[in-house]
């Protein structure tokens, strides 16, 4: 009888640690290749549209905010909410000079695959 008390008590205790110990939500996803890296920002709005909020740094560098257009017509079609994210959203820090030093993705979807190339 011990034997599969301590049986249970391993199998609870594997179970709790794979399903309460899942990580959360690991917040925005780092771009590591995007032809508009090392790129002005200019090549990325002329392609991608402009940014719907704009974050000057004390640096003078800037995080752009850009939205994908698809995401509330997604939403309306399929009859989902706006809280699923049938959108993209990135966040593009550009230097002083304008050229995009880094991608973030804050919301993935679809929609990610041609705005980053």
């Amino acid at each position: 009888m011990r034997r599969r008390e301590a049986m249970q008590a391993l199998f609870l205790a594997g179970f709790l640690l794979l399903t309460g110990c899942t990580a959360p939500d690991a917040g925005p996803r780092k771009v590591h290749k995007s032809l508009y890296l090392g790129k002005r920002y200019l090549k990325f709005v002329m392609d991608n549209g402009p940014s719907y909020k704009d974050e000057k740094l004390r640096d003078g560098s800037v995080i752009h905010y850009w939205r994908s257009d698809y995401g509330n017509l997604l939403a309306i079609a399929t009859g989902r909410d706006d809280s699923y994210p049938d959108y993209c959203e990135l966040a593009l820090k550009t230097n002083p000079q304008g050229i995009v030093e880094s991608i973030d993705v804050l919301e993935e979807s679809i929609q990610c695959n041609g705005a980053l190339k």
